[in-house]
């Protein structure tokens, strides 16, 4: 069933109307029509069956028929993300929507080359969503939260309790993801950590570790850092999703 995302404001009286971007994609792309089912995601998390009833040259009336909860997963899954260089961060923000994540956090740090000035985060955030939203209509999943760039230094007090995070660096010679999993065979929420191409500065990992994130390496292959990130969830997902 092809699938859409709406505005919890614009669904009524078991009414929606979709109008603007996802209409275009609904009327002219996929030619859909009167009497067609289709299935709503709205930023409630919340999915809708319906029928289409009715067409404008602007919107679509869809009927709908079931209201459930949306896609579950038993792990919860955050990526915080070192800002990418070019298109890699459009690239990730699709993978890992593909893969489940439930969050993202971009930000810099000593060694970040990309940068968003703050008059266009709003702008940049809005086409991740958009990227994001794509995605999940291929793959089913939810579209995650994605927020606005912050500084490393700011993220690490604010990081939650209930949540083991996981920081990927690729001088750590011990620890690895592998050994971690031994000794913790459930985890209900996990935090994934990954640098920009430059990586993390020393200190910026001390600070990491003394805020109580374990530092782990994925192997002794240097992996690209948008690699690294799709790997670490991919292997977070096989060891405590469902």
């Amino acid at each position: 069933m092809r699938r859409f995302f709406i505005p919890a404001t614009q669904i009524a009286h078991q009414q929606a109307i979709l109008h603007g971007p996802e209409f275009h994609h609904l009327r002219h792309v996929l030619r859909l029509a009167v009497g067609d089912t289709i299935l709503l995601a709205d930023d409630l998390k919340r999915e809708h069956s319906g029928v289409i009833i009715h067409l404008t040259a602007a919107t679509a009336t869809v009927a709908i028929t079931e209201s459930t909860a949306g896609p579950t997963s038993a792990l919860s899954l955050t990526l915080v993300q070192g800002l990418l260089k070019g298109q890699k961060m459009d690239l990730l923000i699709e993978k890992a929507t593909e893969l489940g994540v439930q969050r993202i956090q971009p930000f810099t740090s000593t060694f970040t080359v990309a940068q968003v000035p703050q008059e266009r985060q709003d702008q940049r955030v809005t086409r991740w969503v958009r990227i994001a939203q794509s995605a999940a209509k291929q793959s089913g999943s939810r579209v995650p939260q994605i927020d606005p760039p912050r500084l490393f230094s700011d993220l690490l007090p604010t990081l939650p309790l209930a949540t083991e995070h996981l920081l990927f660096y690729e001088k750590e010679q011990y620890a690895t993801l592998k050994t971690f999993a031994q000794t913790r065979p459930e985890l209900a929420s996990v935090c994934i950590i990954v640098g920009a191409e430059g990586g993390f500065a020393p200190t910026e990992v001390e600070a990491a570790s003394n805020a109580g994130v374990h530092i782990l390496s994925l192997g002794s292959t240097t992996l690209r850092a948008e690699t690294a990130a799709l790997v670490a969830v991919a292997l977070c997902r096989f060891l405590w999703s469902d």
